[in-house]
């Protein structure tokens, strides 16, 4: 393998790492798509990403729990549950074509999720509650599917749990993380007993991947728990926008400076929902004086 290629996804893993620690996502779409601009069989990109996702995610769920950022029974039915979509992923992608992209529809609907989540940030209105389980196990079949196919496990588990889990953002994000190991685990399964020729292709490059992510993982979870509940949604939200929107205009011919328009939109709208609604400051109380006392008549 070429040394340029092995440095460039050190590189690449140290930087997704940094996003995919910190918000849940970013580390599997960054890694699919610096070996797909290598020419790479979608077999051996998924294969190398579900390598290095799993040790970064095992890296990362030590760092998160370290910080206190996993919420246990969350990280198990979404990791268990994603097992066998990975591992079910595995075997579709060795034996069927055409499963490399999501699917517009399924992309547009993580696209409002993430657009209700900005929302969401951008007012401040955090759900409170007991935890619910109701979708985590469904959320994470689809996301160990799709992160074996298209390395979109984040993308796809954060923000549903954010939607719907009522978990605290930097326990959302901590939780996927542990999910993902379990996830790319049992991909890595599949790889194996349905194309092992590919894991042989991609381990140099994944080993690359791997080294970069495993370096940012413990500086991402602690960043995790640094920043502000309502930020941080509305920046995973943000983040989810701009992830599917790219899935969406995969299939469209757009000129780039219509797409560079579109993702300059889209961080004007981030910089707004950081900031949030303007507060109208609450007019100050005159302060309420006792009467003076009367001195006693003079004798």
């Amino acid at each position: 393998m070429i040394p340029v290629a092995v440095a460039s996804a050190v590189a690449a893993g140290l930087v997704a790492q940094l996003v995919d620690g910190g918000l849940g996502m970013g580390f599997g779409t960054v890694a699919t798509a610096l070996l797909t601009g290598l020419g790479l069989a979608p077999a051996v990109v998924a294969a190398a990403a579900a390598s290095a996702a799993l040790v970064t995610g095992t890296v990362g769920t030590a760092a998160h729990l370290r910080f206190g950022n996993v919420h246990w029974p969350t990280a198990i039915r979404l990791g268990a549950a994603g097992a066998a979509g990975g591992f079910t992923g595995a075997w579709a992608l060795a034996a069927l074509a055409g499963l490399g992209t999501a699917t517009p529809i399924a992309s547009a609907a993580l696209l409002a999720v993430g657009a209700a989540l900005a929302w969401r940030g951008y007012r401040g209105t955090l759900p409170a509650g007991p935890v619910r389980h109701a979708l985590t196990v469904p959320t994470g079949l689809v996301g160990g599917f799709t992160g074996a196919v298209a390395g979109t496990w984040g993308p796809v588990t954060v923000p549903v749990l954010l939607a719907v889990s009522r978990l605290e953002p930097r326990k959302a994000v901590g939780s996927a993380a542990a999910g993902q190991a379990l996830a790319a685990a049992g991909a890595l399964l599949g790889f194996w007993a349905f194309a092992p020729q590919s894991l042989q292709v991609a381990m140099p490059l994944a080993e690359g991947l791997a080294v970069g992510g495993a370096l940012a993982a413990p500086v991402a979870a602690w960043l995790t728990g640094r920043v502000p509940a309502a930020k941080l949604t509305a920046t995973i939200g943000m983040l989810a926008v701009a992830l599917h929107l790219r899935a969406l205009l995969t299939g469209l011919a757009l000129p780039w400076p219509a797409v560079a328009g579109l993702y300059l939109v889209l961080a004007a709208a981030w910089a707004l929902a950081l900031a949030g609604p303007r507060r109208r400051p609450v007019p100050a109380i005159p302060e309420q004086r006792a009467a003076p006392v009367e001195a006693e008549a003079q004798q």
